[in-house]
């Protein structure tokens, strides 16, 4: 083998190990961060559909994940001005809007978005339903 050959085999065996410690370095022990945490915050914002306020009708926060299985949703009542006040676990709650007599149009999720509400701060999440 030349010396050449032998070079290109130890160049791309370094490369080989270089890629495979990247890979190896790039997971750690689980998924991506999920909150544990029972601390709670305070919500609010205002329920729109086509630019007008919702005037009745429910804004459910689930805090509940992996972490939090057995969570319970927190509910807040839609104001007539389409405004609501909740108190929940901060990280990730996904976000439900009933309104009565409504139902989602076809293909539309009961599920508006998931808000990701933090400690220690002002946390207000406008909705909009289609």
């Amino acid at each position: 083998m030349s010396q050449v050959e032998r070079r290109g085999i130890e160049t791309r065996v370094a490369l080989l190990a270089l890629l495979c410690g990247l890979a190896a370095g790039g997971c750690g022990p689980g998924g991506p961060h999920v909150e544990s945490s029972r601390a709670e915050a305070v919500v609010t914002g205002r329920v729109e559909s086509e630019g007008k306020p919702i005037t009745r009708g429910q804004v459910i926060f689930d805090p509940a994940n992996v972490k939090r299985p057995g969570e319970v949703a927190r509910t807040a009542e839609i104001g007539p001005d389409g405004t609501y006040r909740v108190t929940t676990l901060i990280g990730e709650n996904r976000v439900t809007v009933a309104i009565p007599g409504r139902r989602p149009k076809a293909g539309t999720p009961y599920v508006q978005q998931i808000c990701d509400v933090k400690a220690g701060q002002e946390n207000t999440f406008p909705i909009t339903v289609p």
